[in-house]
């Protein structure tokens, strides 16, 4: 197992939380820094910035902190398979990540099943209630969310261990309580400027001396250990219909929800089939609806194939292949942005999304509303007069993205690659330790597809069939998840070099813009201007951008590796 060289380094100003060191200024540092804060391994916390690549001859776990993987791997070495593992990381990031994640939130993702070769599609996102029950209340302010039913779903479909041993590792911990990192303190002090803020329960929660508790120190749950024991011995059921479901329909039903006991037992975990494309010649297996963001990649790959990308140079020295790279996600994104639909209830036009054909026709649309030969759109140069009251090119607001993405392999071949995130409750919504603060997701309250249609993109790159490489991220993956895609498929990057390099957004907002992480060349600057797409800079690695976590077998050897994004705190080992 290879430990990355970098422990994190705490300090008590927000800034820290959200800028880090240039990796390449981390590279050059040759100094030794502690492995742990507290000199127990179990707590190692490792620094955002370049990760070491980990490699593992049976299994292999890449998650967003050391804890949560170490986690997972004394499951596998226990005997556990892949679900159990991810079961059990799940679990305990509701406690080491709980400024990014809820128990009553979403959960989605692929298992592929080794004796059958068969790959599974499930889905557990937050769900409306119907609006045609309940005597009063706006079901579309509610989300019933569906992660510890999921969790159960798959420990009885797939998992070998008691339903309880899941839980114990994350009631250990929030007995003891996390280490409270800077990116937990500044994502916290956030969460606490909103609705919470107004909840008294959560406030206790939150600041149980009356502030936040400080960078460095533990943070004791003990309210959130207590409704975990019960999960334990009362299953999913203590979440829906047990006594926290009703607590919570109470309580949205007082904050102007409207939520009914039926709604909350009639809450399934969908399995379905996942979505499965090529990409110059590499086949590709993706999430399926209600999740978009699968469908999203595929489309982007499916036009961006008719561009040699390649001959065009990496979209972070080549103003041509950014502006390509830009204009299709664009497109992509204003078509699927109301055409996408629950399939429950409407019809998606997922075969033409992947049709080769529509692709071309895509491709050239793009082509064909590029500006003329010989344009520059370039605004004249400020004068020296004029210079200081410029605007300024950055750091510009990304969106903000938490959740968790896990990828997992065991020693019997099989893989999950799963996200798990918030999504779930009613606004203001504080629960025993639980936040349930809803989703803002758009979803409808009529009708049988009622799920949030989130952006939740787990993918596998497959080789013969079975799984050769797995990724994902969180927040809003599917261009971070295209982009390394291309870095990988197109580019040959190796995929920690595929993590490591500049991702951005484009077009969000119907914007003509591109917010890119700014280790880009002058080229790309001049070109984006003359092609007159505006150019925001973001910080060098800026978490926005998302946090990949990767897991491969080599083809030669066999063994696995793994890797984590170094915008992030993740960390990837193996045996």
């Amino acid at each position: 197992m290879t430990r990355p060289r970098h422990a994190i380094a705490l300090g008590a100003t927000l800034g820290l939380v959200f800028l880090h060191p240039d990796a390449a200024l981390l590279a050059q540092q040759t100094a030794p820094r502690p492995d742990v804060l507290t000199g127990d391994a179990r707590d190692a916390i490792y620094l955002p910035g370049p990760k070491a690549e980990a490699i593992g001859d049976r299994v292999m776990v890449s998650t967003q902190l050391a804890v949560v993987t170490e986690a997972a791997l004394e499951v596998l070495r226990e005997g556990g398979n892949a679900v159990d593992a991810a079961i059990t990381a799940t679990f305990m990031q509701h406690v080491h990540d709980y400024h990014q994640v809820s128990i009553f939130g979403a959960i989605s993702g692929l298992y592929y099943e080794a004796a059958t070769g068969t790959y599974h599609a499930f889905n557990g996102m937050s769900e409306r209630p119907r609006a045609d029950r309940g005597e009063r209340g706006d079901a579309s302010i509610v989300a019933i969310g569906g992660t510890v039913r999921t969790l159960e779903a798959l420990a009885k479909r797939f998992g070998t261990r008691p339903w309880a041993s899941y839980l114990e590792p994350a009631i250990r911990s929030a007995d003891d309580g996390p280490l409270v990192t800077s990116f937990m303190y500044g994502n916290t002090f956030a969460t606490m400027e909103g609705d919470l803020a107004q909840n008294r329960e959560a406030r206790a929660f939150f600041m149980p001396d009356g502030h936040l508790v400080p960078v460095g120190h533990r943070w004791k749950m003990p309210a959130l250990a207590a409704t975990l024991r019960r999960v334990a011995t009362e299953g999913a059921d203590y979440m829906y219909t047990g006594e926290w479901g009703q607590k919570f329909v109470k309580e949205a039903t007082k904050r102007g929800g409207r939520v009914t006991l039926d709604d909350m037992a009639e809450y399934e975990t969908r399995w379905s089939e996942p979505v499965r494309f090529t990409y110059r010649g590499h086949e590709i297996v993706t999430e399926p609806a209600p999740n978009k963001g699968g469908l999203i990649v595929a489309y982007n790959l499916n036009v961006l194939e008719h561009f040699d990308l390649k001959s065009l140079g990496h979209y972070s020295d080549s103003p041509e292949a950014l502006e390509v790279m830009a204009r299709v996600f664009g497109r992509v994104e204003d078509e699927m942005r109301f055409a996408f639909e629950d399939p429950l209830s409407f019809r998606n036009p997922v075969d033409l999304w992947l049709s080769k054909e529509y692709g071309r026709w895509s491709a050239e649309f793009v082509r064909q509303t590029m500006r003329l030969p010989g344009v520059n759109l370039a605004p004249p140069a400020p004068t020296t007069a004029d210079a200081s009251a410029a605007p300024s090119a950055g750091p510009a607001t990304a969106p903000s993205v938490g959740s968790n993405h896990n990828v997992i392999v065991d020693a019997q071949g099989n893989w999950i690659s799963f996200l798990h995130t918030m999504h779930g409750g009613t606004p203001g919504v504080f629960i025993d330790g639980v936040q349930a603060v809803g989703s803002r997701v758009r979803s409808r309250t009529a009708g049988p597809g009622r799920r949030i249609l989130a952006e939740v993109t787990g993918t596998f790159v497959a080789r013969d069939g079975r799984p050769w490489l797995s990724l994902g991220t969180p927040g809003f993956p599917p261009q971070p998840v295209t982009e390394v895609l291309v870095n990988l498929l197109d580019h040959g990057m190796t995929p920690g070099e595929a993590a490591a390099a500049p991702r951005f957004w484009a077009f969000l907002n119907n914007d003509r813009e591109v917010r890119i992480e700014s280790r880009i060349s002058q080229a790309v600057r001049d070109g984006m201007a003359a092609a007159g797409i505006k150019v925001k800079e973001l910080v060098e690695y800026d978490w926005h951008v998302g946090s990949m976590q990767i897991v491969w077998r080599d083809r030669e050897t066999g063994r696995l590796h793994g890797v984590t994004d170094p915008r992030r705190l993740g960390h990837a080992a193996g045996f």
